[in-house]
Order: structure tokens, then sequence, then C-alpha cells
């Protein structure tokens, strides 16, 4: 920001902005001074102002109870805006590494199209593969999880070939929660892959398997290889021996 801009008014008030964003964010701030800060970005109501609030999610004050406090807070005023709010709560989710309470506030106010919205573009950032941290993408797929619809068993069994084990065990149990058979060659394709190296992953699908007495007679020859000596074939299911 040059000196021009910095005595405009829109200079001041982008500086204000950026003043109460650095406080609400501070871990070592006074409670009742992120307070202010972030209820100054409410009344504010620009998306930049929101984005500030939204930050606040991204820190841990030093007091645990307080903290907590805060987030929930800021979790109520900000839903209390409605859909007003989503903008900034894409912008935030996209360029943040921790989502949970974002997406909490998406799923409160969003319509079905909105959510959607947030969701495939924070899902084609995210696709299944390599990621330093798979921590946000956790986050979007519990998310994913506990919508009821159609779309996302598939999209849960597309991440089967992520790269991280944590990752695919969750959608694993989830695909076996969920129950929807048109998943069942994926799972099968996890269990077989010769590139899969968790015994607990396996095993899980395995059980899955068993306790969904899906028919897998077509692919028995390649489970033989597999399945160990906790389960067995049996007909055109696999048991638990």
């Amino acid at each position: 920001m040059g000196l021009k801009d910095l005595f405009s008014s829109s200079g001041r008030a982008k500086s204000r902005l950026d003043k109460w964003t650095k406080t609400a964010t501070s871990p070592y701030t006074q409670t009742a001074e992120r307070y202010a800060a972030m209820q100054n970005l409410l009344k504010d109501g620009s998306e930049e102002a929101l984005l500030g609030i939204f930050k606040r999610f991204t820190i841990v004050s030093t007091k645990s109870i307080e903290d907590e406090e805060e987030k929930s807070w800021a979790y109520r005023e900000l839903a209390g805006l409605g859909p007003k709010v989503l903008p900034a709560a894409k912008k935030f989710c996209l360029d943040s590494e921790n989502v949970a309470w974002a997406l909490r506030i998406i799923e409160d106010v969003a319509d079905e199209t909105q959510e959607w919205d947030v969701l495939d573009a924070l899902l084609e950032k995210h696709p299944p593969g390599y990621e330093r941290d798979p921590a946000k993408k956790q986050q979007i797929l519990t998310h994913l999880a506990e919508i009821d619809d159609p779309k996302v068993p598939e999209l849960l069994a597309g991440y089967l070939e992520d790269h991280d084990e944590g990752v695919r065990f969750f959608c694993v149990e989830q695909l076996v929660d969920i129950a929807e058979e048109s998943t069942k060659p994926a799972l099968v394709g996890r269990l077989t892959n010769p590139e899969e190296d968790s015994l607990r992953l396996r095993t899980r699908i395995l059980d899955g398997l068993a306790e969904l007495k899906w028919d897998v007679t077509e692919h028995k020859a390649e489970i033989a290889k597999v399945i160990g000596k906790e389960h067995a074939l049996e007909g055109g299911n696999i048991v638990k021996r």
C-alpha cells in the first residue's frame, strides 16, 4: 500500500480491517480484545471483514476453554448472517487449511446448489493423490460423508486411490456404512491392488464385504490371493472364520 493509498478513504478502511483481523487472530491477545475486533469486523460486514472472522478458526489461543467459546461465538454470528456469508466462506475454505467450522456454517446457511458449489471447488482443488498434509482433505471428506446425496458414494470411492492410508481407510469405513453396492468394484479393487500395503485397510474391506453379504463371485480369483486366515470364501460371499 503506497502513501497515497494509506491516506485515502479505502486505504484507511483496509488498514482498519487488517488491524482488526490481526487482533482477532492473535493467540496472545486478551480475549476481550479479540471479541472487540471480531465485533468490529462483524459490524463492517464486508466480504473482507467476514473473512477476518473466519480466520479466527485457524488459530488456537492460550486458554483452551476461552478458545472454544470464541470459536463458538464466531460460528453463531457468521451463521446468523445467512447466505450473505457464503462468498467469504468459500474463499476461506479454498485458502485455509482448517475448514471444519466453515463447512458447518455453509451447511447451516446454504441451499443444496450453494453447498455443492463450495464442495465441488474444494474437491477439485484436493483430488485423490499426494498432499504433504492430508488434514484438510480429511475434513472435506468427513463433511462430504454426512451428506445424503447419491453422488457421495462415488466421490468417496474415488479417494480409495488417495496416497494417504488414513484417507483411504476413512473412505472404506464410510462406504461400508453407506452400503451402496455400486461401490463394490472400487472396494474390491482396493482390496486386491498389489500396491496396497495396509493390512488394517484390507481387513476392514474384508470385514465390510462380509457384513454386507455382497456377492463377489466374479472377483473370487483375485480375492483368494489376499484373503488371509481370518476370512474365507463360501460360495459367492466372504465370511469371517
